[in-house]
């Protein structure tokens, strides 16, 4: 019998950097967001005049559940994905 362990969430930050001149998306990665440590996302756009980079962040909250099966293997499956407030 498999063992599920539902209703586990991560805050994460995805950021993108877009350069305006050349009108493509140099940049995006997900980072954890460690709440416990005091981190935090917030919804943010910053614009570089010099290299013409906009950067954007946006929080979310990743929601998932995790399985292991009998034979010791495990499976994740996202289950939903909202914006951080």
């Amino acid at each position: 019998m498999p063992c599920v362990i539902p209703g586990l969430t991560q805050d994460v930050c995805l950021t993108i950097i877009y350069n305006v001149s050349s009108q493509k998306v140099k940049d995006s990665f997900v980072s954890c967001v460690n709440c416990k440590e005091g981190e935090a996302c917030s919804l943010a756009v910053d614009f570089n005049p010099v290299n013409t980079d906009l950067t954007i962040r946006v929080p979310f909250t990743l929601e998932g559940e995790l399985t292991f099966t009998d034979n010791f293997q495990a499976f994740c499956v996202t289950t939903g994905m909202s914006l951080a407030t």
